[in-house]
């Protein structure tokens, strides 16, 4: 079976024509993949930002919590100096009823 020099044109046309069609296909599906891709690494983002916003809060939190007990730990020794002032010293010795 021999060919002309027209269906061999016609033929390597069809060919090239398949290839860029197919390299263009490529093409898409990797965009779409990098489009994907971006929109996973934005929802990533997105959550590790949320994460670190409540750790922050959690911080300022403890700092705000440790600020509350130094205050009352103050206001206790200022209590017990009043108390002591105010109350007798116990005597060493208790007399024992006669």
């Amino acid at each position: 079976m021999t060919f002309d020099a027209g269906t061999l044109v016609t033929v390597a046309l069809a060919c090239v024509a398949v290839v860029v069609w197919l390299v263009r296909l490529e093409g898409r599906v990797n965009g779409k993949a990098t489009t994907d891709q971006v929109a996973t690494v934005s929802a990533q983002i997105g959550a590790t930002a949320a994460i670190v916003a409540s750790l922050q809060a959690k911080d300022a939190s403890h700092d705000n919590t440790r600020d509350e007990v130094i205050r009352l730990q103050e206001q206790i020794k200022h209590l017990t100096n009043l108390i002591e002032r105010l109350l007798p010293a116990p005597s060493s010795h208790r007399k024992t009823g006669e």
